[in-house]
């Protein structure tokens, strides 16, 4: 306990870090994992099911859907009812429903369960996010790439597991096995680990993470750390808000709507073969992890200019894959499309605490991730048309290319008033 009757400073930076390691089991459990095992099982679902590809690979095109409907209610839920409330029943939501997969025995159901997981899976996602929004300030993105690299990890364990318990038990029974894993060991952090916001305990973020002293001054223009931000109404129909949400959308479209053709590009039009194409999906997802840290640190420094830079590396990512034809060609198309990918799923939070402050963030996050989601359904529905339309991904991967440049335009005109490092535009000079 400090002198003024507040927690030390070391007690409060050991509740941050308890819920960084919440959010690792969030992304690596209950977000990416379980969704990580869905495409795995989908095969001997359609068999012991009887089931058509289409029938099967709803779950995961109605679950994204929900979650990109349910994240334009998320900021409201978390405003009403609390952070934490929402956090504990979101997880509890997500591991009973995978759980209850054991049970399905029509279509009905499992699509029910997935409409169930996708609400829940948003609202934990994007409840974890405004918690470290919250508690950090100058390292928000490496903070939440840190915790993102759950993901990263499921991806190393993950695919091999199901494969494992599809072998030896079925697809019901591996299913309901990543339920009892959500709801024994995440569940519990979001109970027993989980902390809501600092100002519970007398601090702010900027307080716990003030970024390294002697650092750029603000300038004019910049906006007093003690303002908490504007109202979420006021800024709901500016210009700016509007251009973010789009360029949300989009980023949706060039990153995750890309990463769902990567499997069938390298396997028929750059004609590796499946080994191949399974292989360069799980690179794509492991060098994800070292985007979100690097991207993160990008963040940090840069604010909206990095997060420009990273949706322009979407584009030339997928123009990097113009030439692939060998295994040389395919490994640096992976690992750009890795690190961009990385950098694309850390912004939300970043985006939101250096535009908006701290006031409207449960809000500017929610509906950054709804666009995202929404954004990538359509990028998928978009490429496939394209897709078919013209016989290969030439021309619709172009079009990626172009919408990533749109991207990081609009990115280099946002301004990050509550960024720790923003500094006004120089007015210009008069002779």
């Amino acid at each position: 306990m400090s002198e003024d009757g507040r927690p030390s400073i070391g007690t409060m930076r050991r509740y941050a870090w308890m819920n960084i390691f919440t959010g690792f089991l969030v992304w690596g459990v209950a977000l990416a994992g379980v969704s990580m095992m869905m495409p795995i099982m989908y095969g001997t679902i359609s068999q012991d099911m009887g089931w058509t590809i289409t029938q099967t690979t709803s779950f995961m095109a109605i679950k994204s859907a929900v979650s990109g409907v349910g994240g334009l209610f998320a900021g409201g839920l978390i405003v009403k009812f609390g952070l934490k409330r929402v956090f504990v029943q979101s997880v509890a939501v997500i591991g009973i429903a995978t759980l209850l997969l054991y049970f399905v025995d029509s279509l009905p159901i499992y699509y029910a369960l997935a409409s169930v997981s996708g609400f829940a899976s948003i609202l934990s996602l994007i409840a974890i996010q405004v918690t470290l929004a919250k508690w950090h300030s100058a390292s928000i993105g490496r903070i939440t790439g840190v915790a993102m690299l759950g993901g990263a990890a499921a991806g190393t364990i993950v695919p091999l597991a199901t494969a494992y318990g599809l072998q030896h038990f079925g697809w019901h029974a591996t299913a309901a096995t990543a339920g009892v894993l959500v709801l024994a060991f995440v569940l519990l952090a979001a109970i027993f680990l989980f902390r809501e916001a600092p100002e519970a305990y007398g601090y702010t973020a900027d307080e716990l993470d003030p970024g390294p002293a002697g650092g750029r001054s603000r300038k004019a223009g910049a906006t007093p750390a003690t303002d908490a931000g504007p109202e979420f109404r006021s800024i709901l129909k500016t210009r700016q808000f509007i251009l973010l949400i789009v360029a949300a959308a989009l980023s949706g479209a060039i990153s995750n709507g890309v990463n769902e053709y990567i499997p069938l590009f390298v396997e028929r039009q750059a004609n590796l073969g499946a080994y191949m194409a399974a292989l360069g999906f799980t690179i794509v997802i492991v060098i994800s992890g070292l985007g979100k840290i690097l991207f993160g640190w990008v963040f940090d420094r840069f604010s909206t200019r990095g997060v420009a830079a990273c949706w322009a590396l979407c584009g030339v990512a997928v123009l990097l894959s113009f030439p692939v034809a060998g295994f040389a060609t395919f490994l640096i198309f992976m690992l750009v499309r890795g690190v961009s990918h990385g950098g694309v799923v850390v912004q939300a939070p970043v985006l939101a605490r250096h535009l908006y402050g701290i006031r409207p963030i449960a809000q500017v996050i929610a509906f950054l991730n709804a666009a995202f989601h929404l954004g990538a359904s359509l990028g998928i529905w978009a490429i496939g048309i394209g897709v078919d339309l013209t016989g290969g991904f030439g021309i619709p991967f172009i079009a990626v290319a172009v919408v990533a440049a749109i991207c990081a335009l609009i990115g280099l005109g946002l301004e990050p008033r509550y960024w720790a490092g923003y500094t006004a535009r120089r007015a210009p000079s008069h002779a």
